[in-house]
C-alpha cells in the first residue's frame, strides 16, 4: 500500500492543498508562540525531521508527530487540523 496520494489520482490536488495549508498553519503557530525550529526539538522530533515537515519534504505527517506538534501549541489534534 502506498503511503502517499499519487499524482494524477482524484484526491491528489485536494491533498496537496490541505498539506500546504497545514504546513502554513504549523509555521504560523510556531511564529505566534515565538518558537524557533530548534525549540521544536523538545517534542521528540529531530531538527531535520521538523524542518522537513515545515518545508513539505515530509508529505505524510504521522499521527504521533501531529499530536506532538499540537501539544507544543497547546492544541488538540483536531484544533490543529481545523484549517
Amino acid at each position: 500500500m502506498k503511503r502517499s496520494i499519487e499524482p494524477g489520482t482524484p484526491l491528489y490536488s485536494d491533498f496537496q492543498k490541505f498539506s500546504q495549508q497545514l504546513r502554513k498553519r504549523i509555521l504560523s503557530l510556531r511564529h505566534q508562540k515565538g518558537f524557533t525550529q530548534e525549540d521544536m526539538q523538545t517534542l521528540g522530533l529531530s531538527l531535520r525531521q521538523y524542518q522537513r515537515i515545515e518545508s513539505g519534504e515530509t508529505e505524510n505527517i504521522t499521527l504521533a508527530n501531529l499530536y506532538r506538534i499540537a501539544r507544543a501549541f497547546d492544541l488538540s489534534v483536531s484544533e490543529l487540523l481545523a484549517l
